[in-house]
């Protein structure tokens, strides 16, 4: 189907590969794995023709179709309905389908056989391509990834950035080319979803290629992997899982023979090196010299992990309770999430908040830290200290440090190497840790700012999507440390290797309640499909309706609103920083002598930094609304 022979490619100075072959059979289901930065997508850009290969041959069929999905197609503006543009993946239906309609408006006044000829001949077509499934089977697709029916008429580009590409998506699997390169397909997806697109890919009668960090999708959908690794593929028969026990045996296989072979070379040059002016032994002196030369040696390659392990500590023990959730209400507009809803988080527990996008997950997490209007009570128990992780909330970098002076701002506990280790997690290493802020890209300041936020030695952790910027080894690091991690956790992620991992409940909001599964994820899908179905139930609120920013399309914005945007941020940002301000003089004021003798005073002074606590919180939740609109307005 497709062969990259002795092929080489060099990009940014550097040798992603040399000298490297892969050739795809028809009906293989691959995955593409390796670390961050070896050069996958870019491979998957040399197959679909994006990039030129210089050194090698890369050989297909002209008629080889091939689809490929990737993270540049967000940049790509429609004005058609989510529908249409998904319909346009069957461009040959497409063109069949106009001219049948423009033959049924000229049929009307033109009875002329010609015509009725040439109709009969484009429906025959259109039947035996498939046409009559054509929308039906778009539907499907687009209701499969999450898009609700009455939403397929509008237009694409009023959708945000995830759901633009879960349409993308729909349309190359329309499309059904001969040849799929999927790139980390499920970023977008949550839970729900990516079940679906496992089950599709399951029955797919096509060839694809899958890069994904998601290992349990591996596991579902491929039944080969390529590895990049050392500028070279490497090439495994079986899922992801299958691969890594393969591996394993290659690499111990190998080292046996490694070693067996330097034993035997030391015995040779020991021998050489004895006898290497005898002149009796001359003539066997000179055999094994030349054996040696001769012999093809065999190389251990470094390993191309990283050997890092961290551990994020707490300042203080809670108490029993972290926090209690009772009766909280919340709905935005019509739309109800909670009515009524109560939990407790207990000392200890590891909590993942699972369920479909649009639930109210990212919220829950946000009223619980406090930066999210609501009806209800939401307490933190004795001594929690919450820190809290989104991926919106980058704005609290300062962009003229450079990573390792940003992450030290935290606290001055930890010392130099310790600051390496943890950013080498979260894939920064050597001379990267001197990148101005400034120049890193939305995922890059996005580690960065997960990184922070784990070693504040908060006892209470708030993630959300802490997995979505990082490869599998880093994920792997980072479920290592909130194992062992003394803290309470409540955490959002569609990551199932990550959650099986980490969770010890599971928590999950159905007709407005908070559901609660006391186990590990494992056993909560088990217990999932035994479940009698439960019907959803319209959710009663009496929760008045939250004051939302109102959001337009970016690309209907005049300059002055634009501008407007970017007002309204630095108003939002000064407001944080004279509430942080007035947040630090109150802390002085209150480490006093003077204050400390007088209990009436200070006892005052606390209650008005709990209340400025407050503000400073609801500050922040405004001001990362005020970010993400400005951020529509850079696409």
């Amino acid at each position: 189907m497709l062969a990259l022979v002795d092929f080489s490619f060099e990009f940014a100075g550097r040798y992603l590969y040399r000298n490297a072959n892969w050739h795809i059979k028809p009906g293989e289901k691959i995955g593409l794995v390796g670390l961050n930065g070896t050069g996958k997508s870019t491979l998957l850009r040399l197959v679909a023709g994006d990039f030129e290969l210089r050194e090698g041959s890369l050989s297909k069929s002209n008629s080889l179709s091939i689809g490929f999905l990737n993270q540049d197609l967000l940049s790509t503006h429609y004005e058609a309905s989510v529908r249409e543009v998904v319909l346009g993946g069957r461009d040959d239906l497409m063109k069949i389908d106009q001219e049948i309609n423009e033959i049924l408006v000229k049929i009307e006044t033109d009875h002329s056989e010609r015509l009725l000829q040439r109709l009969a001949d484009l429906q025959d077509e259109f039947g035996a391509k498939g046409g009559y499934d054509w929308q039906a089977q778009a539907d499907k697709l687009l209701e499969g990834l999450g898009f609700p029916t009455a939403e397929l008429s509008k237009p694409l580009h009023l959708f945000s950035g995830g759901w633009r590409m879960r349409a993308m998506l729909a349309k190359l699997l329309l499309m059904s080319p001969d040849l799929l390169l999927l790139d980390e397909p499920t970023n977008h997806l949550d839970l729900p979803t990516i079940e679906w697109l496992e089950n599709y890919l399951k029955d797919y009668q096509g060839t694809y290629v899958i890069v994904s960090h998601d290992r349990f999708f591996l596991d579902k959908t491929v039944n080969r992997i390529a590895e990049v690794a050392h500028q070279q593929l490497f090439h495994f028969k079986g899922n992801f899982s299958s691969y890594l026990d393969q591996k394993e045996e290659r690499d111990d296989l190998l080292q046996r023979q490694f070693d067996n072979q330097q034993s035997f070379i030391r015995q040779q040059m020991q021998f050489i090196s004895r006898f290497r002016y005898k002149a009796s032994k001359s003539t066997a002196v000179q055999s094994r010299v030349k054996m040696l030369e001769r012999m093809d040696k065999i190389e251990i390659k470094d390993k191309e992990t990283r050997a890092f392990s961290i551990r994020f500590n707490i300042r203080q023990t809670p108490g029993k309770v972290v926090t209690e959730i009772e009766n909280v209400s919340k709905s935005y507009g019509d739309l109800h999430i909670m009515a009524g809803a109560s939990a407790q988080l207990l000392r200890g527990d590891k909590v993942a908040l699972v369920g479909a996008n649009g639930k109210g997950k990212s919220t829950l997490l946000r009223m619980v830290y406090g930066s999210e209007p609501f009806s209800g009570k939401v307490e933190l128990g004795w001594n929690a200290e919450p820190a809290f992780f989104a991926q919106h909330q980058l704005e609290s970098l300062n962009l003229k440090h450079n990573l390792l002076e940003e992450i030290a701002t935290v606290s001055a506990e930890y010392t130099e190497n310790e600051l390496r280790t943890v950013l080498g997690c979260f894939l920064f290493t050597g001379e990267e840790v001197f990148k101005k802020v400034k120049v890193l890209s939305g995922g890059e300041k996005s580690r960065l700012a997960l990184a922070k936020t784990l070693i504040t030695q908060a006892n209470l952790l708030l993630l959300d999507e802490p997995t979505n910027h990082l490869d599998m080894f880093s994920t792997s690091v980072l479920a290592d440390a909130l194992e062992n991690y003394a803290g309470t956790l409540l955490f959002v992620s569609h990551d199932r290797t990550f959650i099986s991992r980490v969770a010890n409940k599971i928590w999950w909001i159905e007709n407005g309640k908070l559901k609660e599964y006391p186990g590990s994820f494992d056993e909560f899908n088990e217990w999932m499909k035994t479940r009698e179905p439960v019907e959803a139930e319209p959710i009663q609120s009496e929760v008045q309706k939250p004051v939302e920013l109102a959001k337009e399309p970016a690309a209907s914005l005049s300059k002055n609103q634009i501008q407007k945007r970017e007002d309204d941020l630095h108003a939002a940002e000064k407001a944080v920083e004279d509430f942080k301000a007035k947040r630090k003089q109150l802390e002085w004021d209150m480490a006093s002598p003077e204050l400390a003798s007088n209990a009436e005073v200070l006892q005052a002074k606390m209650e008005e930094y709990g209340l400025l606590e407050k503000e400073l919180k609801a500050a922040q939740a405004h001001l990362d609304q005020c970010f993400e609109l400005w951020m529509e307005t850079q696409d």
